[in-house]
């Protein structure tokens, strides 16, 4: 998950939370208000995660979709036994957003718990994601369901990065020098998924701070990684959703932190509201 570290959590726990893996039999559709009988699910390495229906289905002909490209964020993953059996993915609360805004538009969600935007091109880490993703790496995914659809293609998002901050971290680098590693990948990520999809808009997401309370120096850290980032998605012509605003407040404390992060689990992914609100984000600048 997010890019930081603190002693409340724990190496430990905060790389479990952050590093799901994926068993799965299926790619059923998923909703935000009903559960499902498909076996997908988000595990933590310390098997902290409940059981969720994967997001979205693959593209079919002649009806409009988007690709979301991402980590456990963009998956759904929780460790929150009362969202066991529904997913509240930002990304699949997006496509009802999307729906009531006249555009009817079906989500593909190949994000893979664990991500970074090193494994997006090898492979998840863990191999029991191999039935969701068909054993192949979500790069491989992602590029074929364009190829095979991409006059229905209406917008691709991205949200990957955080694994790879929170791994540097872990191994005492700064934010920047983690950004280093992760805007090399993404230099290669970005340019590919342009080639493929032609003029569709990409919207790319910023990094949120779910210790901004617990550490308060992270904000000042992230804020340098999200504003390269931004550079980097003006640069490279993308569309930027600002994530983190609506997670965290500028300055630490933030009093509604509680609200959008799933503390009350010790857990440093967004709880259902959270993901309404990275859902919002998106949704206010897709381009109409």
């Amino acid at each position: 998950m997010r890019a930081v570290l603190a002693a409340s959590f724990g190496v430990a726990a905060l790389l479990g939370g952050a590093c799901g893996s994926i068993t799965s039999s299926s790619t059923a559709p998923a909703s935000t208000t009903s559960t499902s009988a498909a076996t997908t699910t988000a595990p933590s390495d310390q098997g902290r995660g409940v059981v969720v229906p994967v997001a979205g289905h693959p593209p079919q002909d002649g009806v409009p979709w988007y690709l979301a490209i991402g980590d456990s964020i963009t998956f759904g993953y929780t460790v929150d036994p009362a969202r066991a059996g529904v997913n509240s993915s930002w990304a699949l609360q997006l496509e009802g957003l999307l729906s009531n805004k006249g555009k009817p538009w079906k989500l593909f969600d190949t994000a893979c718990p664990g991500e970074t935007t090193t494994t997006y091109f090898t492979g998840c880490h863990d191999t029991r994601n191999g039935a969701f993703l068909g054993g192949k790496p979500q790069h491989d995914v992602a590029l074929a369901a364009i190829k095979a659809h991409a006059k229905d293609l209406k917008l691709i998002l991205i949200d990957i990065g955080s694994n790879d901050l929170l791994r540097a971290k872990a191994a005492n680098q700064t934010a920047l020098q983690a950004f280093a590693v992760l805007q090399t990948n993404l230099n290669r990520i970005i340019p590919e998924l342009q080639q493929a999809a032609p003029g569709v808009p990409i919207v790319m997401a910023n990094y949120y701070d779910p210790l901004e309370n617990a550490d308060p120096s992270t904000v000042g850290q992230l804020s340098l990684v999200n504003g390269a980032l931004a550079q980097l998605a003006m640069s490279s012509h993308l569309i930027l959703a600002d994530f983190f605003a609506a997670i965290n407040t500028p300055a630490a404390p933030d009093p509604d932190l509680g609200k959008y992060v799933d503390l009350a689990h010790l857990d440093i992914h967004p709880t259902a509201l959270g993901h309404t609100r990275l859902a919002q984000a998106a949704l206010a600048v897709i381009p109409s």
